[in-house]
């Protein structure tokens, strides 16, 4: 506000916006409020307040309102001047006037969240900078052009997205496809083509070839390193600072680093604080167990894949080094219980061969065995095997499918008893069939010692299942196309087998049990003109056979037994020694739908209770296995146990047999109870409350489901003893 003194006085006069508005357009205008002075008043008083409306004009127009108005006009000068324009100069490219500040503070509120979002971003390009981006994926047909059609797909794409922008303006296209360039020039157009040339007809604009590397707009947001912040993340490792740490705690390592400071040495070296020797590898101290847990990494995780002693060597030995790292490494991978568990035995079998005790005569021990699984014919869907171990005589009974205990002694009854009497002992393979009850206690009333070979070691009972080979091996030959008339050809299978010769006693099982071989039908047309034998000749040879028959297996015994033990070990274990145990997929109806390979080969450790014969050990076996608990040798494996680290014997994984898991937390376990079903073994429920789920959720699972929360049941048993007996 400038005082004004002696000026005619002014009439009010208001102004509209429109009137306003249109003198801002001719001419440069300026507002300013007159006011007539009294007599001796020379200015205003710095009290007198500004009017409310020309106080908001000018907040309004701060950024050209200086702060403190002028009191007065200026002088006028005494030389006039003006800027003179250039002639034909266009003017610049800018806002005639200034926004004013609300709108600048939206702009800029708008600006910042577009740059925080991520939608624009500075940039520093003095000519200008991209206004839009645009890519999308080709389809299958798309992905079968020409290189030229893919770049001509790319420009009409973005020319339909941007037209826009585009139509009514002339622009530039470059490329850094040469052919490409030619396009408008092209004679020859493929249908596809002509329909793009005519929709770029409708559009002002030129194509030019330029070289990939030349072409830096295209890609300047990435070639322009000042366009972006480039971040970089790096994995920041605290072993490092252990290993540091470690140096200052172990005595060779002091002296090592005492010896490398001092220049004493050319083996070790120190950077950055790290002790380093031949190959840049970090020397590890004897700290706490700082070198067990990087053996621990480059062997038990699953980058590393649990591998050998020589392999986990290798990949310690590429960073890091300390006096015998083999014997620690070889220590580690021996007692890992993974490896022990997982892992074959690369060596021979266990356990030298002990043969069964030779028999005194025909048909006082025999073996016993099943072929099942056949196709069903006259009836019968199996073959029951018994074999004399004295004179190898082969009996082969057809049997049915599911052969009962009950069913079985019958059929050796009618079979055998009742030819050549009662065995002393049976040599079987613990089937099912000869393991029942009733079978069983059959035998206990005859008489007969029923001696069941070692679980799931066939070994014992090698010569019944020789048997079966070469039975299988006949009725391949004779049998028909639809298998189902093999239990017509058993007799005469039967009457083969006892005619050859056995090469252990030289004789034929008829030459053993009949003194004589049978009748056959080439034999028929030749008559025997000879005198009969008496009778004591007959006896007395029959004798001879026997002796001579005895010799004969015995000496074939040990024979066998020699040539048997040079691909064996002797192995023995003492009572209390731990051991890892074989377990066979097929003993468990739970791993019958899982792949058996991915089976672990051995479970345990578990302890040995006693030494049965001489090459089977019993076992104590956990409730759940529900298995013999007596092995042979070859079965088990000695355990080597961490003695500074007896954690490593606990095992994380699902025990075998087990095929869930849970990946949901137990909160508490609420009530258990028994099932009890016919026909199949009792078994424990508990009521599981689960975490983070309502108590409408509590679900039962069997206990041997339960394997990750055994502290939990433990917990709850211990509860559960402790709490008041209802009443």
């Amino acid at each position: 506000m400038v005082p004004a003194k002696g000026i005619a006085k002014v009439e009010s006069k208001a102004l509209s916006a429109l009137q306003f508005k249109r003198g801002l357009k001719k001419d440069p205008s300026f507002l300013a409020t007159l006011r007539e002075l009294n007599d001796g008043e020379d200015q205003i008083a710095p009290s007198s307040p500004t009017p409310a409306k020309i106080q908001d004009v000018l907040n309004e127009y701060k950024d050209v309102m200086l702060k403190e108005l002028p009191k007065k006009l200026p002088p006028r000068r005494e030389v006039d001047h003006q800027i003179e324009l250039e002639p034909g100069a266009k003017p610049p490219a800018m806002a005639p006037y200034r926004m004013a500040p609300p709108e600048l503070e939206e702009l800029r509120r708008q600006l910042q969240d577009l740059l925080d979002s991520g939608y624009i971003r500075p940039s520093k390009a003095p000519y200008g900078h991209p206004i839009a981006f645009e890519s999308r994926k080709l389809n299958d047909t798309e992905r079968r052009y020409t290189v030229q059609e893919k770049e001509m797909t790319a420009i009409i794409h973005c020319l339909r997205v941007w037209r826009h922008y585009l139509l009514g303006a002339t622009f530039l296209i470059m490329t850094d496809n040469v052919a490409t360039s030619y396009f408008q020039t092209q004679k020859k157009l493929s249908p596809k083509q002509a329909r793009w040339q005519d929709f770029l007809a409708k559009f002002d604009y030129r194509l030019e070839y330029k070289p990939g590397k030349a072409n830096v707009v295209a890609d300047a947001l990435s070639r322009k390193a000042e366009l972006a912040t480039m971040t970089t993340s790096q994995p920041q490792s605290t072993l490092v600072g252990r290993i540091k740490e470690g140096l200052q705690q172990d005595p060779l390592a002091k002296s090592l680093t005492k010896l490398a400071n001092e220049g004493k040495t050319r083996r070790f070296w120190l950077d950055e604080g790290v002790l380093l020797t031949t190959g840049n590898r970090m020397y590890v101290p004897k700290w706490g167990n700082l070198r067990k847990e990087i053996i621990k990494e480059c062997h038990d995780s699953k980058w590393a894949g649990h591998p050998g002693m020589t392999r986990t060597l290798a990949l310690l030995q590429n960073s890091y080094y300390w006096p015998q790292m083999r014997d620690d490494v070889d220590a580690y991978v021996r007692t890992c219980l993974v490896c022990q568990q997982d892992k074959v035995e690369q060596q021979r079998p266990a356990g030298l061969l002990e043969p069964l005790p030779i028999a005194g005569h025909p048909w006082e021990s025999v073996s016993m065995d099943f072929i099942s699984a056949l196709p069903i014919s006259e009836g019968c869907g199996s073959i029951m095997v018994v074999i004399d171990r004295f004179s190898k005589y082969a009996t082969f009974i057809p049997a049915c499918k599911d052969c009962t205990a009950e069913e079985a002694a019958r059929l050796f009854l009618k079979h055998v008893v009742k030819l050549w009497g009662v065995p002393q002992s049976i040599v079987s393979d613990r089937d099912p069939r000869f393991t029942g009850r009733f079978w069983t206690e059959l035998f206990k009333m005859m008489g007969t010692d029923l001696n069941f070979s070692t679980s799931f070691h066939p070994q014992s009972d090698g010569q019944t299942e020789r048997f079966n080979g070469l039975l299988e091996l006949y009725l391949r030959h004779y049998v028909s196309a639809h298998q189902r008339d093999w239990a017509k050809l058993l007799d005469v299978a039967q009457f083969s087998f006892n005619l050859q010769r056995s090469e252990a006693t030289g004789k034929s099982p008829f030459e053993i049990v009949m003194g004589q071989q049978p009748m056959t039908p080439n034999a028929i047309a030749s008559t025997y003109g000879g005198k009969s034998p008496a009778a004591h000749k007959l006896a007395r040879e029959w004798h001879e056979q026997a002796d001579i028959t005895r010799a004969c297996l015995d000496k074939a015994a040990r024979k066998m037994k020699k040539w048997a033990d040079t691909r064996r070990r002797h192995v023995e274990f003492c009572e209390g020694d731990l051991v890892l145990v074989k377990l066979l997929p097929q003993q468990f109806k739970s791993l019958r739908q899982v792949h058996k390979g991915l089976v672990r080969k051995y479970e345990g450790p578990f302890p040995i209770i006693k030494r049965v014969g001489k090459v089977s050990y019993q076992v104590q076996l956990p409730p759940r296995l529900k298995i013999h608990p007596v092995f042979h040798v070859s079965f088990l494996k000695p355990y080597h146990e961490d003695m500074e680290d007896p954690s490593r014997s606990e095992s994380k994984r699902a025990p075998t047999a087990v095929v869930t898991a849970f990946n949901k937390g137990v909160e508490c376990i609420l009530a258990d109870r028994v099932i009890r079903r016919r026909g199949v073994p009792n078994y424990v429920e508990y009521l599981v409350k689960w975490k983070d789920l309502p108590d409408s959720e509590a679900s039962w699972e069997r206990g041997d489901t339960l394997w990750q929360f055994a502290e939990h049941i433990q917990r709850y048993k211990d509860e559960d003893a402790t709490r008041t007996p209802r009443t």
